[in-house]
């Protein structure tokens, strides 16, 4: 019914999976201190992107304590198989549905699980950026980077993923 608006329009869905911290003034059912010095919840949300101007729809919420770790692998699968149940069957696996997390779902589980065999789902997800990979990155020469002029466009890292300072499959590529 959204017609050109409707978040599928140009044949893919995109998922943003987030924890977001919910402060709480008083003793409520789960609250616990979060890793911020505050009290309250930390559920993982997922929502489907409308695109640029967008707010997203929400379509999933993993309920957790304040003191939820955010990078529990097993978190973001169960987040992540609640959003996709919601989507219309033709979107619930393929390359035209893309995960997008921050570095928290940066985990080696919940990469394995995103890049299963038989589930083709694309998937965008951060990663930390230690001392290791910085030294790393220092050392790729200039003409090896391309800029970003779009926020759509990404910065290549050739090699980074599968440096001695990373563990990552093959074939994995680090973009900024």
């Amino acid at each position: 019914m959204a017609g050109r608006k409707a978040p599928d329009a140009d044949g893919t869905v995109t998922i943003d999976l987030d924890g977001v911290l919910v402060i709480a003034h008083s003793d409520k059912q789960d609250a616990a201190p979060t890793w911020k010095r505050t009290y309250g919840h930390h559920p993982l949300m997922a929502f489907v992107d409308h695109g640029p101007g967008g707010t997203g729809e929400p379509v999933a919420a993993l309920l957790r304590s304040g003191n939820a770790g955010s990078n529990t692998a097993c978190d973001h699968i169960t987040a992540a198989c609640l959003a996709l149940a919601q989507l219309p069957k033709k979107y619930r696996r393929g390359r035209q549905t893309l995960i997008r997390t921050d570095s928290a779902g940066g985990t080696h589980d919940f990469v394995a699980w995103l890049a299963q065999r038989g589930r083709w789902l694309s998937y965008s997800v951060g990663m930390v950026i230690t001392d290791a990979i910085h030294q790393y990155v220092l050392k790729v020469p200039a003409s090896a980077w391309t800029a970003a002029a779009e926020p759509d466009s990404e910065i290549t890292v050739p090699g980074l993923p599968n440096s001695p300072a990373t563990s990552w499959p093959a074939g994995r590529r680090a973009c900024g």
